[in-house]
């Protein structure tokens, strides 16, 4: 139950940052990227994002960003993949 409430609470860009850890991000590229990410994505955009956590469950390994990109790249939000990759390059520097 706290764990709900908390996760409530959570800005988009601490949910991002835990779903990029989740998924094998290093801590601090996943910070970065999620500061970044929770200011320049849509809702729908962060849903997306969102899902492929449950992703990361069933394969029991980690994702690089590149896999990562791979899995959220969609014909009708481009600019998503763009976005992502945008802040793991930026965050790497």
């Amino acid at each position: 139950m706290a764990a709900l409430l908390l996760g409530a609470c959570a800005t988009p860009a601490q949910r991002i940052t835990s779903n990029l850890t989740e998924l094998g991000v290093p801590p601090r590229q996943a910070q970065c990227m999620g500061g970044r990410l929770g200011e320049r994505l849509s809702i729908g955009q962060l849903r997306r994002l969102q899902e492929l956590t449950g992703l990361r469950a069933e394969r029991f390994e980690r994702m690089s960003i590149r896999e990562i990109a791979n899995k959220l790249t969609d014909e009708r939000d481009p600019g998503l993949v763009a976005e992502f990759l945008r802040a793991g390059v930026g965050c790497l520097i």
